[in-house]
């Protein structure tokens, strides 16, 4: 039975990516407590003894509010950490899938969607952390993967992270009636968790590159917030609760949007965000 390796290992993905993936393979999940992969010499000990056939690199600082506010603090987790991980997978060659994101395109001045051939211009300390990982991925192992994650989405679940996200802070305003703002002017693919777990264990079989990974659509936060509360038949006038901000963002509407394509071309394909809307909704059985 092959090995996998996830780092930070309680996060919202890697939680679910390691009960997926348990049943064909030996998988060794280190949460941040477990593994400090700041710390070269116990990043290095701890490959040597499992000598993983694959490394899953989730662990990071993503609060990109944090990332600005503790820039050097952020910066040795998010590119000394990676740069420890890629060492040690290439001293037991192991391959890399590094989690990447989006964010990397947040400085670009054309409009997307984006493919991987458009070079990427970060203006935000995360991003610019996230694609100088990538640049260290890659100089250590040549074959890694490393995926621009849109921002995924998903519901609680027993012993399991659930992150800020679009549908459970939706949810949260519409369930509680307290009034949240979303902005009109931000256009982002939004990916249910479980699209990229289900398609995980084909993706770790690519051959090494970068991929733009997740769902694309067109429609605005508040478009998508406004489709999720007609999709849940909510019985009240959700404008009320859900308010449309025109103000952030307005002198440049921020674009993140991505193109799947290249993973498409490779038969790894993603519901649109609507369509993943749909689906969490049909398996957790949600109306309010």
């Amino acid at each position: 039975m092959e090995k996998v390796l996830i780092t930070g290992g309680n996060g919202f993905l890697a939680n679910r990516l390691k009960e997926s993936l348990k049943e064909r393979y030996k998988i060794y999940s280190f949460s941040r407590e477990d593994l400090d992969v700041t710390n070269e010499a116990k990043v290095l000990g701890i490959f040597r003894d499992i000598k993983p056939n694959y490394v899953i690199h989730t662990a990071a600082i993503a609060d990109t509010g944090k990332c600005e506010n503790n820039k050097e603090m952020s910066f040795n987790i998010n590119v000394n950490g990676t740069i420890n991980i890629a060492k040690a997978a290439k001293s037991e060659n192991a391959k890399v899938i590094f989690l990447s994101s989006e964010q990397v395109y947040n400085g670009n001045e054309e409009e997307g969607p984006y493919s991987e051939e458009v070079i990427p211009k970060p203006n935000t300390e995360y991003g610019r952390q996230k694609l100088k990982g990538e640049e260290e991925v890659f100089k250590y192992n040549k074959d890694s993967i490393v995926l621009r994650l849109t921002w995924l989405f998903g519901m609680p679940e027993r012993n399991k992270k659930v992150n800020s996200n679009i549908l459970f802070n939706t949810l949260n305003a519409l369930t509680r009636r307290e009034k949240i703002r979303i902005c009109s002017n931000e256009f982002r693919g939004m990916t249910y968790v479980y699209d990229i777990v289900d398609n995980f264990e084909k993706i770790m079989q690519l051959k090494g590159g970068i991929y733009n990974c997740g769902s694309e659509n067109n429609m605005s936060s508040y478009e998508t917030s406004s489709y999720i509360c007609k999709s849940l038949n909510v019985s009240y006038d959700h404008n009320d609760i859900i308010l449309e901000d025109t103000e952030k963002y307005k002198e440049k509407p921020r674009d993140l949007r991505i193109s799947n394509k290249k993973l498409k071309d490779q038969g790894i394909d993603f519901d649109t965000t609507k369509k993943g809307i749909d689906r969490v909704i049909k398996e957790w059985s949600l109306i309010l």
